[in-house]
């Protein structure tokens, strides 16, 4: 075994140090795009059951609202550095806010509140949620 300088034990431990935050600094645009998925899901959920509940304003509704997902998914591709289990986060959230719109919130404020937008704007934020609080989460890790 080779025996270590002191100096060279702390130089490396203080390239470590900067490479973590230089990876933090690197990192912060995820809960950014965090939120802006959260805003878009909330905006299409009122989009397609209040304000276009039905015809082309719906298909052109959901048709915006996979552009920007595609184009914030090519600006989250473009970074360099993904915080570790974003993957999986990302895919959690995902899954809650379309499995609970179309199996709980969908079904229950279309039959109790049909087209009201405030019930859907409410329904919306709720749905909205597992991004936010998920962009929440990742601004404290950040």
């Amino acid at each position: 075994m080779q025996d270590r300088n002191p100096s060279d034990v702390r130089a490396t431990l203080d390239d470590a140090a900067r490479a973590q935050r230089q990876a933090r600094v690197a990192s912060r645009w995820f809960p950014w795009y965090l939120l802006l998925l959260g805003a878009s899901a909330f905006a299409l959920i009122v989009a397609i059951e209040a304000l276009f509940p039905s015809g082309t304003g719906r298909v052109a509704a959901a048709a915006a609202w996979a552009l920007v997902v595609v184009l914030l998914s090519r600006w989250a591709e473009s970074h360099d550095v993904v915080p570790r289990g974003a993957g999986r986060r990302l895919l959690i959230a995902t899954a809650v806010w379309f499995g609970v719109y179309l199996v709980v919130i969908g079904p229950l404020v279309r039959w109790q509140a049909g087209e009201s937008l405030g019930w859907w704007s409410l329904a919306a934020a709720v749905l909205a949620s597992p991004f936010l609080v998920g962009a929440w989460r990742e601004r404290g890790r950040s």
